[in-house]
């Protein structure tokens, strides 16, 4: 953002650093120089282009008993909520962080009234509570509730999302704690009924159903869309009293969220809440949640096809004239219409293919969940790195899965659009994207500080045109945890004083002895970090003082010559007082 005078604001180490670097272009300079120089410029990038901010998590508490080590709960409460009417629960595997991030998905949920909490690493994502994982769960809300200064998080209801293997954990939720359950979101994942030992297992009693509280499944084109409504249709038969929905997501992905499905999934909250909330809920007590018979209430609509108009016009529960069996519910006559108007998409139109591009060749794909396996290669600074998409005229023979989404046999011609943006945005990791083919290593809370690599997941789309329908190709980078050769490095970063509510900003002035810049993130607290600038943001009106406000910093060095090693991470803390 441009300041008073039209320029672009830089954190104030660099305006130091700057001399050093023009004085560089002008005079004989060591490699040393060349590589502060580098960062600076990268840093600079980071600075003036458009790159949206890490979202904001006022509190976290560390999961106790969870079942994976360094597991943390994050919690996000509206600034200008009283009382938290519901909140929205995703455990991290995949497409959970960048929907509960996203703006729209938080402006969304401010208008609802509804709090968030994200746990990463996750703490049960099968939620096995026949092992203690309800109590996990009562644990951790309280300790988030006594935190933050919501109380009523110990007891308001609970809307569980989740993605892929992640994403049955939400329907043992409710068969855990119907009474809790708000809804359930399946996230291109499993149905309610589905067993598998790996990521459903078989342990729920006889008596245990989840009748009443309203399910949601999405999937998308190019995973089983076409084919996942079998299942779903089958549950609704032999479960006549689970108000069950459907979602196919033409054009899209197993990996990436994207704003329309993410648009979706909060009009869908907004309507369990309309439709499940009571009117009147007192602010001392749990509300007693209204059960939804889908046998006398919502619209039926016919199951999604590939390119088939629907056997039956969409319709009230009693009056529709389609065959039932083959019909998903949905709540009201604007949700069936939202529903429609997203799966009438694309009809008819062509795929395309994507690919990306290292060392000027197609990154030839391969028989494995992410089909494309990417190399990190970073730039001096050591953490900046390029990845290029493309797009691809042959259909790939290594996975079935290309063919499967053209109709094309392995090794035909392909063709694609000749307008619109081809584009790399990101899915999951530690990571941020600086431009189209820019992107920048970038540490975050919810990491496991322990792991030796992270994987870093990218999505090439393409919106498509008149002719093609969008596209999109996820990749897979595995980046290691740290550098363990060259020369080694250690961070100073001076303590903070506490500050009282109102301050606007702090300057951080953490310093490597390696002499190269030092990053920043938040772990918790109402704050981002713009550049050297901790901006602090508006605190919820319902909060409990001190808030407590975490700063990690850190420093990856550079695997490339002269190779530093990372340093270890520093955090620092202190208190917002009224």
């Amino acid at each position: 953002m441009k300041n008073d005078e039209g320029f672009f604001p830089l954190p104030c180490c660099l305006y130091a650093l700057l001399p050093r670097c023009l004085v560089a272009f002008s005079s004989p300079f060591t490699i040393i120089d060349y590589i502060m120089c580098r960062y600076i410029i990268a840093i600079l990038l980071v600075c003036i282009c458009n790159v949206a901010l890490s979202q904001v998590w006022q509190w976290s508490v560390p999961v106790k008993a969870a079942r994976n080590a360094g597991s943390r709960a994050f919690l996000w409460v509206p600034p200008d909520c009283k009382h938290v009417r519901a909140v929205v629960l995703a455990q991290n595997n995949m497409e959970e962080q960048s929907i509960v991030e996203h703006p729209v998905f938080r402006e969304e949920m401010s208008k609802l009234s509804f709090a968030i909490i994200w746990v990463s690493p996750f703490f049960d994502h099968l939620f096995r509570f026949n092992e203690g994982a309800g109590d996990i769960f009562n644990g951790m809300m309280k300790d988030l509730a006594n935190e933050s200064g919501y109380s009523e998080l110990t007891y308001v209801p609970v809307a569980g999302i989740g993605h892929s293997a992640a994403a049955s954990w939400p329907y043992y939720f409710a068969a855990w704690n119907p009474n809790r359950t708000l809804c359930a979101i399946s996230v291109s994942g499993q149905w309610p009924y589905f067993r598998h030992p790996s990521f459903a297992p078989d342990i729920w009693q006889k008596d245990q159903n989840i009748d009443f509280i309203p399910c949601l499944e999405t999937m998308g084109e190019y995973e089983a869309a076409n084919s996942w409504a079998a299942e779903g249709l089958k549950e609704r038969q032999q479960h006549p009293l689970l108000p069950l929905s459907m979602l196919a997501c033409p054009a899209e992905g197993h990996f990436a969220a994207t704003v329309k499905k993410i648009k979706y999934i909060a009009l869908y909250l907004k309507k369990a809440a309309y439709y499940r909330l009571p009117k009147e809920i007192a602010e001392d007590g749990a509300p007693m949640l209204l059960p939804i018979d889908p046998t006398k209430t919502g619209w039926l609509m016919d199951k999604w096809r590939l390119n088939q108009l629907p056997a039956a016009p969409p319709a009230p529960v009693k009056k529709y004239t389609g065959d039932v069996t083959q019909a998903f519910w949905f709540f009201d006559e604007d949700m069936m219409k939202a529903t429609q108007e997203y799966q009438s998409a694309h009809f008819n139109k062509k795929a395309q293919l994507l690919g990306y591009i290292q060392n000027d060749k197609v990154v030839p794909q391969k028989n494995t969940h992410q089909q494309v396996d990417l190399v990190f290669q970073p730039m001096a600074d050591g953490i900046t790195f390029k990845v290029v998409p493309a797009f691809l005229d042959k259909v790939p023979a290594a996975h079935a899965r290309t063919s499967e989404w053209t109709g094309l046999p392995a090794g035909a011609a392909i063709g694609h659009a000749k307008s619109g943006d081809l584009v790399v945005n990101r899915i999951a990791g530690p990571f941020r994207k600086i431009n189209d083919t820019t992107f920048q290593l970038s540490f975050e809370k919810g990491l496991n500080n322990l792991a030796t690599s992270y994987q870093c997941w990218f999505a090439a789309e393409h919106p498509g045109d008149k002719m093609y329908k969008p596209a999109v190709q996820q990749a897979k980078m595995d980046i290691p945890g740290k550098n363990l050769d060259g020369k080694p490095q250690t961070i100073h970063f001076p303590q903070l004083d506490n500050v009282k509510k109102g301050v606007k900003s702090i300057p951080l002035n953490a310093i490597s002895s390696a002499n190269i810049p030092v990053q920043y993130y938040v772990r918790e607290g109402p704050a981002v970090i713009k550049g050297n600038i901790l901006a602090l943001t508006k605190i919820p009106v319902g909060s409990k003082y001190p808030v407590k406000v975490t700063i990690v910093a850190w420093q990856y060095g550079s695997n490339t010559e002269p190779k530093i090693k990372s340093a270890e991470s520093v955090e620092q803390s202190f208190y917002i007082t009224e």
